[in-house]
């Protein structure tokens, strides 16, 4: 119940936080009072994909301090429940409510994010199909390459690369915007480059008289998982990019580190469960837990911060992916078994 209530509470906050800082975006777009609500409401299982694992270190430290203060702790360990028996009393509970939030994250997020996208609100405006940030693909033999998304079934300033059998381009299509059609895509102001054989000759674009479609498998949904950051997949969709010759937008080694990192977020919170009873173990007449409350935040932080660290050199391609998960768990983990075994020598 105290993590349930942490979590509302985080989520709120943070919530209005953010939309009170993409406030103008919303209003922009035609959004009225509602529509704030609306954003909260979709940005909800982002930010709880991002906050879970402390909120549940930080209920752990809460329970210890109701602990404390009312000098149960002490009663505890005066019935033999010592700090290794009272770190797998908490298990069931930290495991638990971890599996259920990766399975909430895995079902309600990438429906949220796709949500956003077409919307084009805050963040996902940026991180959307732009000039900067263009989406790059291959589809039946072509290189596709899309620098704009009008809305969400309608893609502009494109070029298609058509290859022979080799992998040489021979054309180049030139494409202000493509409108999906199910199950195509119909395609407005064309012009080809040939360029075939060119040897540095000077060629210049034509336009193509008549309609044109783009068959492909490829539908706004896909194209929305495709443009969408890895970690803001689901399970099934991360280990679909990450397979050889599958990817999406990003390397697959991106899509194989996020779907590692969120299969071990139980273990991260299992690992920081031990941790925080080690640190949590005071007796003390005057002890209220309030330093150790502190400590242990910080701890929470600075695991965090290692995390976010491995995260980012793993999905850039700098680290390998099982380094990059085991590096923070296995620091932790060592140095709160070390904790934990040292409460039962005291």
């Amino acid at each position: 119940m105290t993590w349930i209530v942490l979590v509302f509470g985080f989520l709120t906050l943070i919530g209005l936080l953010d939309s009170l800082a993409n406030g103008s975006d919303i209003l922009k777009s035609g959004g009225g009072f509602s529509d704030t609500f609306r954003y909260m409401f979709l940005r909800a299982p982002v930010i709880f994909d991002r906050i879970f694992v402390f909120t549940l270190v930080v209920a752990t430290l809460l329970t210890f301090v109701k602990l404390i203060r009312q000098h149960e702790l002490v009663a505890l360990l005066g019935f033999g429940i010592s700090a290794t028996k009272q770190a797998f009393l908490l298990v069931p509970a930290v495991i638990g409510a971890s599996i259920m939030s990766v399975l909430f994250i895995d079902t309600a997020m990438a429906p949220a994010v796709r949500s956003l996208q077409a919307w084009g609100i805050g963040e996902y405006k940026v991180k959307n199909i732009t000039q900067e940030n263009p989406l790059w693909l291959e589809d039946r033999g072509r290189i596709i390459r899309a620098t704009a998304r009008i809305d969400y079934e309608t893609l502009g300033n494109m070029k298609f690369f058509f290859r022979d059998e080799k992998g040489t381009v021979e054309r180049i299509w030139h494409v202000a915007s493509a409108k999906y059609q199910n199950p195509n895509w119909a395609l407005t102001d064309i012009e080809e480059l040939d360029v075939k054989d060119a040897d540095g000759e000077t060629r210049f674009l034509k336009p193509l008289v008549g309609p044109k479609i783009w068959e492909t498998r490829h539908n706004p949904t896909t194209i929305a998982r495709l443009a969408a950051e890895p970690r803001d997949l689901s399970l099934s969709e991360m280990y679909n990019f990450s397979k050889p010759g599958n990817s999406g937008s990003k390397p697959s080694f991106a899509y194989k580190f996020w779907f590692a990192h969120r299969l071990t977020r139980p273990l991260a919170a299992l690992i920081l469960l031990i941790a925080c009873t080690a640190l949590m173990q005071r007796t003390g007449r005057e002890d209220t837990g309030s330093k150790t409350l502190i400590l242990g935040i910080t701890m929470a932080f600075i695991f965090l911060i290692c995390d976010g660290a491995m995260a980012t050199f793993a999905a850039s391609g700098g680290l390998a992916v099982l380094p990059a998960i085991a590096f923070p768990l296995l620091i932790f983990g060592i140095g709160g078994s070390f904790m934990l075994l040292r409460t039962e020598t005291l």
